[in-house]
């Protein structure tokens, strides 16, 4: 900070000169001033049409840059001239970023990014199914806060009537930064199979490895009047555990470590891409794996096993319709926060809007 002779302050970097503090990088009038801004300190006067670039007049403002109010800009970033363009008069001005009022606000950085006014960001939502696969979607460069709404999927249900557990929803905002990339996951309801079923995968909504949403998912039903357990759970710490695997079956997969299981049978963790658990045996008729966002397979040996439910924390395998449903996760920065257990049927969902 630079203390002028009359007291007044100038930030760092800032030349007190004629009466008010300039940038002697751009200014026109004192381009390259220094110290006291009197004499040769003062900098030189840019005419004839030359603005002031990096200390120096000059005619041209280089790539991406074009001139405005007597100085080069860059029309993706200045919040002055956001989105000028041409000959930088009129219509080609751009316009005069404002700060944001929102409480995500201090979020934003910069006013004026990729040529728009961060206050001016244009609504949008986007929905996202089963695909079997870890999606990712990078935000607009204006937008600060996002909603999510996410339902984990059921658990199998059993072609002999048991209905697999049902999975939970979540649902809040949170404040992210502008093109922050969001890495997604939607659970897939397990297979249905004629006695034990495998657990239904969670959904989650993560910013590489910080968990912002997660819904789990229900663990799986096994033959007549055996329902699977439904996700139940809301978990609020801890760094999301594979579920515990029963006999052959598998757990759940969580967060940051898989379920347990045998030959593959536990639910991959999200963080390891979260695969289904598989059925064991491989070749049995009888059973079904888990579904796509880390569900545990179900087994058959001298009995039959569920597959747990994926989720922030997984759910457990078990003993005929033992099975126990993933847990789900809420952001401790969220807001308007809501947590709806055992709601969900088929397959999960999520949907992100701005």
């Amino acid at each position: 900070m630079l203390l002028a002779e009359n007291g007044t302050s100038c930030k760092a970097s800032y030349v007190y000169c004629e009466g008010h503090c300039i940038d002697p990088s751009t200014d026109p009038l004192h381009c390259g001033a220094s110290d006291n801004c009197q004499g040769r300190a003062a900098g030189a006067l840019c005419t004839g049409g030359s603005v002031c670039i990096d200390g120096s007049c000059g005619t041209g403002c280089g790539a991406g840059r074009i001139q405005c109010g007597g100085r080069c800009v860059d029309p993706l970033t200045d919040a002055s001239y956001c989105g000028a363009k041409g000959d930088c008069a009129g219509a080609n001005a751009g316009v005069v970023c404002r700060p944001g009022t929102s409480r995500c606000a201090a979020m934003v950085g910069a006013l004026c990014q990729a040529g728009q006014c961060v206050s001016d960001c244009p609504k949008g939502s986007q929905t996202f199914s089963v695909t079997g696969k870890v999606e990712t979607f990078k935000l607009p460069a204006c937008v600060s806060e996002i909603t999510v709404k996410a339902w984990g999927a059921q658990g199998g249900t059993s072609s002999r009537g048991s209905a697999g557990g049902r999975g939970a929803a979540v649902e809040g905002s949170v404040c992210v930064t502008p093109g922050t990339e969001l890495t997604i996951v939607v659970g897939e309801q397990a297979p249905a199979a004629q006695y034990p079923c495998g657990g239904g995968g969670g959904s989650f909504v993560a910013i590489a490895s910080t968990p912002l949403f997660v819904a789990g998912g229900g663990g799986g039903g096994y033959y007549v009047n055996s329902p699977g357990g439904s996700a139940t759970v809301l978990a609020t710490t801890g760094p999301g555990v594979g579920g515990a695997g029963y006999k052959s079956a598998g757990g759940g997969g969580g967060f940051s470590t898989d379920g347990s299981g045998v030959m593959g049978s536990g639910g991959t963790r999200f963080l390891g891409g979260a695969v289904a658990g598989k059925p064991q045996p491989m070749n049995g008729t009888y059973l079904s794996g888990g579904g796509f966002g880390g569900g545990g397979g179900a087994s058959w040996t001298d009995t039959f096993e569920t597959g747990g439910g994926g989720g922030f924390d997984g759910g457990s395998a078990g003993l005929g319709e033992t099975s126990t449903g993933g847990s789900s996760y809420l952001s401790p920065s969220a807001v308007q926060t809501k947590f709806t257990p055992a709601m969900r049927t088929g397959h999960g969902s999520v949907e992100i809007s701005y």
